[in-house]
Formats: structure tokens, C-alpha cells, sequence
């Protein structure tokens, strides 16, 4: 019975597979691939590029697809081609189309996933005023693609029209100021921009065209087609708003680039190679202005901004070495230069150098005095006398077009006089540069002829380049190139690259509100109340006619603008009693409240959008300090209601606290001598310090961790903090770096008293008298003021996050200590930490967890390492370095012991963040014997880190020693 049974059950069981079998090859036999046609050479939304179909539609359709289950099959062509095949039937679908009423009668339509923007794009270096109407753009050279579907509309308003053909010759016609302005696609335009290079063209506003300006992007399909339409429909609506968001970024900012970069790490032999790798000798263009040029004995711009990020990533260092194009490239040619920056690379070069990948490409440019020349190909000007910079990478080719009348320059600032003079017509350039050297000489009607083009050179591509000796550098750099991300790459080119002067009253695009954000605002009559700090400029204050002031003024210009609110201030009398309003109602958000406060008020916080340096300021005779352990019994003040009242006294309990209403009241308790010092930012405590004009208080160091501002409201005011949140997170970073510059740089530019100095006058008398007894008081503050400075450098060896030593001061002290173990004959210890499994502390509970667990980290260093002769680096991301001289006897534990007392405080200390509890350790490798007389440093280095590797590959969380 039992065994006929179980057959029957085998039977039934086989059945119902067979079943789902049969269904399953029924659906894929009759499953069919949905034929859809898309617009090619449409980028940045689609295009055929090297890894095929690309661009942000292909994305949008890509999800579609993973989504409904839907496979397309991709037709390119024109708009007419795909959009007539589509109306003949011989497509299933149509991407990119916009809704209208006669197309309805003829095709189904999806909801839009995407509106496409018409824009006013201007150069911010030649800026107009807001345009609001079609008259605003009358007695201007206006920009438009041929043939457009509002061209039209623009022809009937007498305007000056200049039609190109290309959208990339659209962008090139205002960044080389053939037009004063021009019309196209948002996305478009600006994703042609920055491909190009041309940081300077930004949106002006939307273009007047009376309701045209917006175009919805939707899929149609055949009207007939009911159950693909409800497929994709359904799909288009399940995409969440801000993955689309975040695609069109990518692909209009970025180009399509992946915004996440792997993580630098170098393999045990280039580690070796970095460690063995003496300083780099580095080779850039004292006159190649904005990518590097020297200011006031410094080398500054893009380039160098780039080289110093690959050189902190990789460990390598680098000694600049400036000079002209031509001395450099000789001296690199005969192995005196180690690198190269700047240079193109070409066969002629392979012989003594290697090059990597570039990493920025610029426009050459003809620049001219004639207004009328152009210049397409470089057989346009043979006949003109042509400036160029010797040694440049099309010197041959150019050369061998024009011959004679090809002129080299040494510099390029002879160059651009030569042109101002008329030694020559026409100069090539970097478009940047050309630009730079038009400004610097105050040159008039200078024009761009166009672009070089020249044996298929059209752009200048600029990369590293080493000598061939030192060839396995360049996967080093490549990598390290490879990590800095196209975002911080952009704020890189802008602090460069971008406008030197912008618009005052620039287009801020509205936020798109949801419903419930929209009743929300609606709730309140579309007017919010803020209160504010009264008197803690430069960040925010308040006028005697109640007008607000400083950084927070510009978020809230933001908001207003963005939001389409009023904002109404909610007077108070100091910053308590604006955060107690908050909390009771009576005001909806503060626009500069520091996040330290979410420690001790219940409020919700925007994203950081300014950190300000946290320091300590005595009197002037307070001695420096290098950690706040050595403030230990000293009474500090500290501003009220900032959460660093409470932050602080966790983090440092041996400290005497006492809470002060302004900055004002706890800088005159220092100057009375009530209190040791005043724990404050550096930007407000210095404007605080000129407004109270008092001199003989100075910054004796730093706190580690940065004061962080950001927009806060009342906790349950989920929405409203929602709306803040966005405004502050659309905001470039460009545009917050002006905006702190605007009030924290200028603001604190000393002012000139005319009162007091008519007082002097009233006085001289009483002056000369006292002059005797006033130099020799000058003497000795200024004897007094050069020490301090020189105290006051050990700031710049600080890492700001955690407090400890960065590479400065591992550089100034790690070789003095070591002479001094070596003539003293005692120990010179080295040990290398390194935090375990770091990366899936960032990946499982964010960054700040992450920045949480270094500063944990540094305080446990200190707590175990606090003599004098102790010394505490950061030595970069979540490694760390301790060398001290150390005795060995019965009053001193030996290295292994402290280090291990060190590890096991790690492991038993847990770092609390956000309600998570997070298990760190660390291993580490150390180094501990007396220097011989013929010892290098480098040895204690290189065999701690040894030591360190070994430690790591027999499991982590353990400490090993080396020895030499």
C-alpha cells in the first residue's frame, strides 16, 4: 500500500513539473522583442559610442525593460526616419516623443519621464542680464540649430540669428564669443560644454518662446497596442523619481561617467615602489595660466591642484620645478626632470617618456585682432604671420603647413604682445590660457578665429609623463588619476577653470514640489519664519534695521528663490532663545545652526553645506598646545546652545566648561583673564576679534573636527525639512565656495575707523610723549607675535579630522628625532596601524560612522602616546604612524607591551553611532632598535610596514614587531 502510494505521489509531482515546463517554453516561444525607435547623435539622451547604444534614454529604456520584462530592439536614425517607420507601422514603440493632441488620435502615449528644458545659456565671463521676454535678447548675437521646431517663432521676433547646424558648433560659436548668447536643450547644451571643456557657459534662464520651452519625453506606442502600453506604463511609474534624477546628472554633468570610483589601494610592490621612491622632481609652466602659473613665489592652478591630489592618494612627493615650456622640456628630455605635467602624448616622445592616461583636454584656439577671420582648417591662415609656443606638440605639423610664418615663442605673455603689437596675426593657444594672457594685459577686440585643426589635432589632450627609468610610477598614478571622482574632478575645474565674474542675478531653476509639500507651503501661506543668530557674523547676523547678514543670508536667498516662499525673520535676542523658538513653534527653521545641536535638541538637519575650523584662543602669552589633553584643569568658554558645549565634554572631561551667550562676552572673559581661553570657529572668532579690536588675543590651536553648519527645523516637521534638504543638495559646490569666500573671506578684511583716527590726530601729543615707551612695548609684542607665528604653523601639520599629525609634520620631525636617537643612543620606535576592514565600515554604515571610527582611533593614540617625545600622524585614510624615542627600563613598558595595550583598548572600546554599535580593530607593525651611525630612517619605515603586512596576512587585530 505504502508503495503505490508514493508512486501515485512521483506520478502527480512529475506532472505539475512538466506543466510549469510547458508554460514556461510556451511564454518565451511567444514572447517577442519590442521594436522601438530612438534618435541617434542625440547625446546626451542617446548615441552610438564606443560600448554601443548609450546615453540617458537608453538608460531610462534599459530600466523599463528590467522592470516590465519587455525586450527592446533598437532602430536608430533621424527624427523623421524612426518617427515615419513608427507612423508606417514598421516599428512597435517611438522614444523620445512629446505629447500633442493630433498624435493622440494616431498612437498611445506612456506618462513623461523626463521634460526637457529650453534654456538661455550665456558665458559668465561676458554675462547678461536675466531674460524674461524676447526683447531681452533684442541687439544680441542669438544662437540656434538650424531648422529647429521653434525656429519659427524666433524668426518673427527681429532678432539677430546665427543658425548652426550641430550642437557641439552651437556651444563652440559662444565659447568663442561668435554669439553673445544662445537657445537650445538644458541637457544638451550643457553636456556639450562640459565635454568641451568651456566651464565658463551656464544657464542664463528659460528661453522665452511662450510656452515652447518645454518638451515632455515620453514612449508611443501603436494605438492598437493596448497590453504593451499598459507594460511600459506601469514600469515607467514604478522607476523612482530620483534614480532619473541622478541618471540625467551623470550623463548631463558628467558625460555618462560612473560617479563611483574604485577605491585607491596599491599592491605590496607598488607599495614598495612608493616607499623606495626618493622625491619626485616635477616639471610645470610658470606661464600656462590657469593650469599652472606662479603668483607671489607660489605655482598654482588646475594642474597642480591635480598633481597635489595624486600625490596625496599615492604617497608619492613631488618638488616643483618651474619654468617655460621649452627650458622644461629639455631638461626632462636629459633626465633632470623626474615628471612631466602638461604634455601631450605623441610617438616623437616615446624615447624619453611615458605617459599616462590624461586627464584634462583643452581647446586650441586661434586668437586674432580681426573680428572677420576664421579660421577652419589651418589652411585658412598660411598666409598670416602665426605666434605660437615653442616646442608645442603640433610644432611640426604646423611648421610643415605654413612654413616661414610659423613664429615660436618662448613665453606666452611675449606671444600675446607680439599680437597687441602687430608682430604677428593670429596666435595659438589654449583657449583658457588665451584668455588669462587677453586679461592680464588688459588687451581690447581680441577675437577667436576658431579652432585648430591640424593633421587630426583638434584638442589638446594633457597627461602626466615620467622618465622611462621610472615607468612603474605610471600605473601608480593612472590609479590614482582613476580615483578622484568626476565630482571632485568638477570642483577641481571650477575653482579653476570656470568664470572669473557671474551674473548677479543668475536663473535658479524651482524646485518640482510634491503634493503634499505643495499643501504644505500652501498651509502657511507660502511664508516661512526663520529665526537667526543675531551677532555671529561672518556666518549670520542681524542689522539694527533687521536685516539679515552673512553666509545664511545666501541660503536663504536660495530657498526663496527655489522654493518660491517669503521668508520672514522672527526677531530674538540671542542665538538660545532663537533655537527655544524653534523648538516652540515659533519660528519654522534656523538657516546656520551648527549639527552638534542634534546632541542635545530633537531637530532635523539638512546635508552640511559650510565646515568652519574649530580652534582655541588665549591670551598671548598662553603657551600653544598640540592636544587637548594639555588643557586639562584649564577653564574654557564656549558659545551656548552650538552642541559644543556637550560635545566637548564628553570627548574631554578633564576640561573646566563654562557656557557663554555670544562670542563677544567669552573673548572679553579672555582678555580679563576669567577664563584660559575661548573654544570658537576661526572665521567668527576673527571677526569677532576686529569688531571688539582686541589685539593681544590669538589662536593657541586647534580642536579636532570641524564646526559643520547646515539648515535645521523642528523635529516633526518632516516636509518642511524634506524641501530644505533638496535646496541645499542642488546647490554645485562651485556656488557654496563663492558664497563662503563672498563672507568669510571679505568680511574679515580689516575696515578703516575714520572716528578713531581722528582721535589720533586729537592726540599726537599725548603720543609723541609716550612714543619712547610704545616701541619698546611694539618690540617685545612683535618679538612675542614672531614666536607665536611660528607655534601657530603647527596648525597647518594638523589633519583636520582627527587632530593628529599629518604628513608636514611627519616630514619636519620623523628624520630630527631620528638624529636624536642616533646621537643619544636610545630606542627609535616606529609602528604602523592600520584599521581593519575599514571599507565595510564606510559601505555598512556610511562615511560620517566611518570619519566617527578614524577620530576614536586618534583618541585612543593619544590617550596611549602623550609624551613629548611621542609623535601621532595620520598617515593617510585609516593608516596611522607612531615614532617616539623610547628607554627600555623598570619605570617605561617596552614597545610590544604598549602597543598591545593600545590594541586592546580598540577592541574593547566600541564606537556608538546613530544607535549602531561598531566593533573596530587594528593591526599593527612596528619597528624598535638603536640607530647605528650609518642608519637611514627609511629602514625603521620600511620594516614596520613589513611587520604591519605580516601582521594582516596572519589574521589582523594582532601587533608584530620587525626587525632590521
Amino acid at each position: 500500500m505504502y508503495s503505490i502510494s508514493g508512486r501515485v505521489g512521483w506520478i502527480s509531482a512529475l506532472r505539475f513539473v512538466s506543466f510549469v515546463l510547458l508554460v514556461f517554453v510556451c511564454q518565451t516561444a511567444f514572447a517577442r522583442a519590442v521594436s522601438i525607435g530612438v534618435v541617434a547623435d542625440n547625446e546626451p539622451y542617446s548615441s552610438f559610442g564606443s560600448a554601443g547604444l548609450q546615453g540617458f534614454s537608453i538608460d531610462v529604456l534599459d530600466e523599463v525593460s528590467r522592470i516590465s520584462g519587455v525586450s527592446f530592439e533598437y532602430r536608430m536614425g533621424s527624427w523623421p526616419e524612426i518617427y515615419g517607420a513608427f507612423l508606417r507601422g514598421e516599428l512597435d514603440a517611438v522614444d523620445e516623443i512629446s505629447w500633442r493632441e493630433d498624435r493622440a488620435e494616431r498612437m498611445l502615449f506612456t506618462s513623461p519621464y523626463h521634460v526637457r528644458q529650453t534654456i538661455v545659456m550665456h558665458d559668465a565671463n561676458r554675462p547678461l542680464k536675466g531674460v524674461s521676454s524676447v526683447e531681452d535678447l533684442r541687439g544680441l548675437r542669438i544662437g540656434m540649430l538650424r531648422d529647429v521646431y521653434y525656429a519659427d517663432s524666433l524668426r518673427g521676433a527681429d532678432l539677430d540669428l546665427h543658425e548652426y547646424n550641430l550642437q557641439s558648433d552651437l556651444v563652440r560659436a559662444l565659447a568663442f564669443g561668435w554669439v553673445d548668447a544662445i537657445i537650445g536643450s538644458e541637457a544638451t547644451l550643457q553636456f556639450f560644454a562640459r565635454q568641451q571643456g568651456f566651464a565658463n557657459l551656464q544657464v542664463v534662464g528659460p528661453a522665452p518662446l511662450n510656452g515652447q520651452e518645454a518638451e515632455d519625453f515620453r514612449i508611443a506606442v501603436q494605438l492598437d497596442d493596448l497590453d504593451l502600453h499598459d507594460q511600459l506604463e506601469r514600469a515607467i511609474l514604478a522607476i523612482d523619481p530620483n534614480w532619473i534624477r541622478n541618471v540625467l546628472e551623470r550623463w548631463q554633468e558628467y558625460g555618462g561617467k560612473s560617479l563611483q570610483t574604485a577605491r585607491f589601494v596599491l599592491t605590496p610592490a607598488q607599495q614598495a615602489t612608493v616607499r623606495q621612491q626618493a622625491p619626485l622632481r616635477v616639471g610645470l609652466i610658470r606661464d600656462y595660466a590657469p593650469l599652472s602659473f606662479e603668483d607671489g613665489g607660489q605655482i598654482l592652478g588646475f594642474a597642480v591642484d591635480v598633481l597635489a591630489r595624486v600625490m596625496d592618494m599615492s604617497g608619492l612627493q613631488a618638488i616643483p620645478v618651474v619654468g617655460h615650456w621649452g627650458q622644461l622640456i629639455e631638461m626632462f628630455q636629459r633626465g633632470e626632470i623626474d615628471v612631466m605635467t602638461n604634455i601631450s602624448d605623441l610617438p616623437a616622445r616615446h624615447s624619453f617618456a611615458r605617459f599616462t592616461d590624461p586627464y584634462h583636454d583643452v581647446s586650441v584656439v586661434g586668437f586674432t585682432l580681426s573680428s572677420s577671420r576664421r579660421m577652419k582648417s589651418i589652411h585658412d591662415v598660411k598666409d598670416l604671420r602665426v605666434g605660437y609656443g615653442g616646442g608645442i606638440f603640433y610644432e611640426t605639423a604646423l611648421r610643415a603647413a605654413i612654413g616661414e610664418n610659423a613664429i615660436a615663442f618662448d613665453s606666452q605673455e611675449a606671444m600675446f604682445q607680439a599680437l597687441q603689437q602687430g608682430k604677428v596675426d593670429l596666435v595659438l593657444a589654449a583657449l583658457d590660457n588665451g584668455n588669462h594672457w587677453i586679461r592680464e594685459l588688459g588687451m581690447g577686440d581680441v577675437y577667436i578665429a576658431g579652432e585648430l585643426s591640424i593633421d587630426d589635432v583638434v584638442r589638446e589632450d594633457l597627461r602626466f609623463a615620467v622618465r622611462p627609468a621610472l615607468e612603474p610610477l605610471v600605473p601608480i598614478l593612472n590609479q590614482a588619476l582613476a580615483s578622484i571622482s568626476p565630482k571632485e574632478m568638477r570642483a577641481i575645474e571650477n575653482r579653476w577653470l570656470g568664470a572669473k565674474f557671474m551674473a548677479t542675478d543668475g536663473w535658479v531653476e524651482p524646485l518640482l514640489l510634491t503634493d503634499a509639500e505643495q499643501a504644505f507651503l500652501a498651509s502657511r501661506n507660502r511664508v516661512l519664519r526663520f529665526c537667526a543668530h543675531p551677532d555671529w557674523m561672518p556666518i549670520e547676523g542681524v542689522d539694527t534695521s533687521g536685516r539679515q547678514m552673512g553666509l545664511a543670508s545666501g541660503m536663504l536667498s536660495r530657498v526663496h528663490s527655489q522654493v518660491v516662499v517669503e521668508l520672514e525673520l522672527h526677531r530674538t535676542a540671542s542665538w538660545t532663545e532663537s533655537v527655544d523658538a524653534l523648538e516652540a513653534g515659533q519660528c519654522d527653521l534656523l538657516a546656520a545652526a551648527p549639527v552638534a545641536l542634534r546632541s542635545t535638541h530633537p531637530m532635523l538637519f539638512t546635508d552640511v553645506y559650510y565646515n568652519l575650523p574649530t580652534v582655541v584662543l588665549g591670551r598671548l602669552e598662553s603657551a600653544f598646545f598640540g592636544s587637548m589633553s594639555e588643557l586639562a584643569g584649564q577653564t574654557l568658554a564656549v558659545l551656548a546652545e552650538t552642541g559644543l558645549f556637550q560635545e566637548l565634554r564628553v570627548r574631554y572631561p578633564g576640561l573646566d566648561l563654562v557656557e557663554v551667550e555670544s562670542e563677544a562676552q567669552g573673548l572679553k572673559l579672555v582678555a580679563s583673564g576669567d577664563v584660559y581661553g575661548y573654544v570658537g570657529t576661526l572665521a567668527t572668532s576673527s571677526q569677532a576679534l576686529q569688531d571688539l579690536g582686541l589685539a593681544d588675543i590669538r589662536v593657541i590651536g586647534r580642536v579636532p573636527g570641524d564646526t559643520s553648519i547646515a539648515m535645521a527645523t523642528q523635529a516633526d516637521q518632516e516636509i518642511l525639512a524634506g524641501i530644505l534638504r533638496r535646496v541645499v543638495s542642488s546647490i554645485p559646490p562651485a556656488q557654496l565656495r563663492r558664497l563662503g569666500d563672498e563672507w568669510v573671506t571679505v568680511r574679515l578684511q580689516q575696515q578703516t575707523d575714520y572716528t578713531l583716527i581722528w582721535q589720533a590726530l586729537g592726540g599726537a601729543i599725548i603720543l609723541l610723549v609716550l612714543l619712547a615707551y610704545w616701541l619698546r612695548k611694539l618690540k617685545a609684542l612683535n618679538n612675542e607675535l614672531a614666536l607665536a607665528n611660528r607655534k601657530l604653523a603647527l596648525i597647518g601639520m594638523t589633519d583636520h579630522l582627527t587632530g593628529l599629525g599629518n604628513r608636514t609634520l611627519f616630514h619636519q620631525d620623523f628624520e630630527r628625532l631620528f638624529s636624536q636617537a642616533k646621537q643619544e643612543q636610545v630606542y627609535f620606535m616606529v609602528a604602523m596601524l592600520d584599521l581593519d576592514h575599514f571599507k565595510s565600515v564606510n559601505d555598512n554604515f556610511g562615511h560620517a560612522a566611518g570619519d566617527e571610527s578614524l577620530r576614536r582611533i586618534a583618541e585612543i593614540l593619544r590617550a596611549h602616546f602623550a609624551r613629548s617625545e611621542d609623535r601621532l600622524v595620520r598617515y593617510g585614510g585609516e593608516e596611522f604612524l607612531v615614532f617616539s624615542l623610547m628607554t627600555q627600563d623598570a619605570q617605561n613598558p617596552d614597545a610590544f607591551t604598549k602597543l598591545e595595550q593600545l590594541r586592546e583598548s580598540v577592541a574593547s572600546e566600541p564606537v556608538y553611532f546613530e544607535g549602531n554599535r561598531i566593533n573596530l580593530t587594528v593591526s599593527i607593525g612596528y619597528c624598535l632598535k638603536i640607530p647605528l651611525a650609518n642608519s637611514q630612517a627609511s629602514d625603521w619605515l620600511r620594516s614596520a610596514d613589513e611587520a604591519l603586512y605580516q601582521s594582516k596576512a596572519e589574521g589582523r587585530n594582532r601587533v608584530l614587531g620587525n626587525s632590521l
